[in-house]
């Protein structure tokens, strides 16, 4: 009976001793054996992203997307970064909307004319001749057309689309020969990228050559293509001008752009961030693209013409016979687009559009 009650004695003694300990440890704010809240032991998730672009990241492209990237950073807290990978090094001009797709790029700067048939109604924009070349202008025609037609919208739907605007008036440029007339252009190699323009090209007698703006140079430099269609900011962008002679002072018609994201990356970003970046992104930051592209030209004019580079315009004679080939493509345009649209209508409403923005 002692034995137990010893026993029974020092449990007790164990046990108030060890009680004592315990209050004595919660009770010291500065040990480290102080369980933490949630809140304190797990800190904010962070996102890392890769942009594609096919432009060199020393361009005005480059440099408003890295703009447009430290607001994102800065608006977060840190909790994004995006990351710009320029000169086509994650993915080729032709190939980013797949890359994106498949997540091997988180987020890709998309020219849709390097895609044929795949961004139709987005490239109505880039029927030549036919009132759309301003860039800023283009872009709030493309955003009004995107919020009305479901099937504008399918267009973008694999991907997040954070930005979609357009680009300044795309004119012909040439070594040897200018180009002021139809004439001028019967016969010859020029390079083009995907959508109307090529078939306005043929139409024109020229034979279009498809190919992504960084291999320009090295084809105009062998003598495979004798010109291209481009913007001016894009032909200094790739020093094109080196190996130019003749510009021609002809807006054509506009390319459209997006910025794109793959959607299963976009959707592990929680709301919060994904809010920051659309209120950071989405029509705002298109027109915002848009003027700074605008705004490029005249200081790549500058460039063009100090490299030796001589500007050409076209008589109201020789741009009647331009406008003929342009009007009747233009007419038969609706017939190849397909889809539940209405594309004489949509093409219609463009029109309006662009007259009323403009």
């Amino acid at each position: 009976m002692m034995k137990r009650r010893k026993t029974a004695a020092l449990a007790v003694v164990l046990v108030l001793a060890l009680s004592l300990g315990l209050a004595a440890c919660g009770n010291d704010s500065g040990s480290s054996n102080t369980p933490a809240s949630p809140a304190e032991s797990e800190a904010p998730s962070t996102f890392s992203f890769t942009l594609s672009m096919h432009d060199p990241i020393t361009t005005p492209n480059a440099i408003f997307f890295q703009e447009w990237a430290d607001a994102v950073n800065a608006a977060t807290n840190g909790r994004v970064t995006i990351t710009i990978h320029g000169s086509a090094t994650l993915a080729a001009a032709t190939d980013v909307a797949d890359v994106v797709r498949g997540g091997g790029a988180d987020m890709g700067w998309l020219f849709s004319g390097n895609f044929a048939g795949q961004f139709p109604l987005s490239e109505v924009i880039s029927l030549p001749l036919q009132g759309f070349g301003d860039p800023v202008v283009s872009t709030r025609v493309l955003w009004d057309l995107y919020e009305e037609f479901e099937d504008m919208r399918a267009e973008w739907a694999d991907f997040q689309l954070l930005m979609l605007y357009a680009n300044p008036g795309m004119i012909f440029a040439s070594a040897g020969d200018p180009i002021t007339s139809v004439a001028d252009i019967s016969g010859k190699s020029l390079r083009s990228p995907a959508g109307p323009i090529t078939s306005v090209l043929s139409a024109w007698g020229a034979n279009p050559m498809m190919m992504p703006a960084p291999d320009i140079y090295q084809a105009l430099e062998r003598n495979n293509i004798s010109g291209y269609v481009f913007e001016p900011a894009g032909i200094t962008n790739f020093n094109l001008q080196e190996i130019t002679d003749y510009f021609t002072d002809m807006p054509m018609y506009n390319g459209s752009f997006g910025l794109i994201m793959n959607k299963d990356k976009w959707a592990s970003l929680p709301a919060d961030l994904q809010e920051i970046i659309y209120n950071l992104s989405s029509f705002d930051a298109s027109l915002r693209a848009a003027q700074n592209f605008a705004d490029s030209v005249e200081n790549a004019r500058g460039i063009i013409i100090d490299a030796g580079g001589e500007f050409v315009s076209v008589t109201p004679e020789a741009m009647a016979e331009f406008q003929i080939e342009a009007d009747i493509f233009a007419d038969g345009w609706a017939d190849g687009i397909g889809g539940a649209v209405d594309a004489t209508a949509y093409l219609a409403r463009a029109r309006v559009l662009a007259a009323q923005h403009g």
